[in-house]
């Protein structure tokens, strides 16, 4: 894994995998229920995300790959003119927030 992710220059990154389910949201209840996977979807500093699936055409299961990575250098400071948008929308209960994503 170290050596598949070294050309992103994170200072940290992790993997989840899995198999079994089709969609989404299932898997994504069973990381949120093993310790280990469930850290890695909370790493400090996590920045970026990636999330990807194929289904087996022999065996038909579907298999799951996420890497989170953090501790990326800031090439350039938020403008102080930029505006932080706000949801006009009510808070919803997230099962986990992921990346400011309400998952």
């Amino acid at each position: 894994f170290s050596s598949r992710v070294a050309s992103s220059k994170s200072e940290r990154a992790a993997e989840n995998i899995a198999f079994g389910y089709d969609g989404f949201p299932k898997t994504l209840d069973q990381w949120i229920d093993s310790p280990q996977h469930r850290r890695n979807l909370l790493m400090h500093g996590a920045s970026r995300v990636g999330v990807a699936s194929a289904k087996s055409p022999t065996s038909q299961r579907t298999y799951w790959a996420m890497v989170i990575a953090g501790g990326y250098e800031r090439s350039r400071s938020r403008s102080p003119s930029a505006k932080r948008t706000t949801s006009r929308h009510a808070e919803q209960a997230c099962r986990i927030k992921l990346l400011g994503l309400c998952l």
